[in-house]
C-alpha cells in the first residue's frame, strides 16, 4: 500500500481570552448628550443607521415620562410604537438608552 500525505496540523500558540472581560449594565443606563438639542437628537434616529422603532428612547416632557421606542415623526409630533402622539414643543429632554 502506499504511503499517504501527513494531515495538516494546526498549532494552538495563541492565548484565548474571549470571555475573560465582562459588562453589567443596569436598567437605567442611558447615554445623555447634553449638547445636542430635542431636534438633532430626532434627526439622529430617524436618519441614523437601522429603524427608529428598533431603538429605546426615554422622552421626559411636561406632564409624562415615556419610555418607549419611536415610530413616526411628523413635522410637529412624534408617534411611539402604543400609538402615543407627543408633540415635539412639549418635549423637554430625549435619551437613547443602551442596548
Amino acid at each position: 500500500m502506499n504511503k499517504l500525505p501527513r494531515i495538516f496540523k494546526c498549532s494552538n500558540d495563541k492565548v484565548f481570552k474571549n470571555n475573560k472581560s465582562m459588562c453589567f449594565v443596569s436598567e437605567d443606563n442611558f447615554v445623555y448628550d447634553n449638547e445636542k438639542g430635542v431636534t438633532e437628537v430626532l434627526d439622529e434616529i430617524f436618519s441614523g443607521f437601522g429603524y427608529s422603532y428598533n431603538i429605546p428612547v426615554v422622552i421626559k416632557t411636561t406632564s409624562k415620562v415615556y419610555d418607549t421606542f419611536l415610530f413616526i415623526r411628523t413635522k410637529n409630533s412624534v408617534v411611539t410604537t402604543k400609538n402615543e402622539v407627543i408633540p415635539i414643543n412639549d418635549i423637554i429632554s430625549i435619551h437613547k438608552k443602551k442596548y
